[in-house]
């Protein structure tokens, strides 16, 4: 099997292809594991691949998809693009979107399109509408989870790996976490019956990678318990 751990010291990066050839080498996959470009990928273990790394990922609000999205304010223009992923709330239930550092509140209802220093917000389609529409230029700040996965080549987001070189997004710590995490869920949803004598190894190895996963991405000191 695939170690646990890489060597203190090691920089790692996880790659597709890396994934790939990794998840090839396991006890019973059917692949061949030197692939050396996407263009010897078998597409089933790329979509198994995405899958399991969704799934992992959108599972739990780990700390490190956290993102910051800042609008500048345009004066007469109301509406502005949402980020990409679900903005986070507060303790008190509010949503984290800032106009100069002073929280916006969720209006009830759509409002009067009056000019002013937006005070309110509300959500239309994928578009943040503020309230009163501005009338000078602000700082708007929304805290959110990103629903992207990794990075390309030119450090875009996005949302699935397709390329070779795409990466995933994680703390340098949590690499070989995650990858082991990626690569048992991957093994375990390819697998077609729970009667197959593979299913239990590879459903122990899928939790035991996530519980380690969540576990250390909570930080050091804080309360370990994982359900999955």
């Amino acid at each position: 099997m695939y170690p646990l751990f890489a060597n203190k010291g090691d920089k790692m990066t996880i790659t597709l292809l890396d994934l790939y050839n990794t998840a090839a080498s396991q006890e019973w996959s059917m692949y061949d594991n030197d692939a050396a470009s996407k263009e010897e990928f078998e597409s089933s273990l790329v979509i198994a691949l995405n899958k399991a790394a969704a799934e992992i990922l959108y599972s739990y609000p780990f700390t490190f998809r956290e993102r910051t999205h800042v609008i500048i304010t345009i004066p007469n223009v109301q509406s502005y693009a949402m980020p990409a992923g679900i903005i986070k709330k507060n303790s008190l239930g509010d949503y984290c979107i800032k106009i100069n550092s002073k929280a916006l509140k969720l209006a009830k209802e759509k409002t009067e399109n009056k000019p002013g220093i937006p005070e309110e917000f509300y959500i239309q389609g994928n578009k943040i509408i503020l309230s009163p529409t501005p009338n000078e230029k602000c700082i708007i700040t929304v805290d959110y989870i990103t629903l992207a996965i990794g990075e390309n080549k030119e450090g875009d987001e996005i949302f699935a790996l397709k390329e070779d070189n795409d990466t995933l997004s994680v703390p340098e710590y949590l690499e070989e976490l995650l990858k082991n995490a990626i690569i048992a869920r991957a093994m375990l949803n390819s697998i077609a019956s729970e009667s197959d004598e593979n299913y239990s190894a590879y459903k122990k190895q899928s939790e035991t990678a996530y519980r380690l996963l969540v576990k250390y991405a909570k930080g050091v000191g804080l309360d370990k318990v994982v359900n999955i």
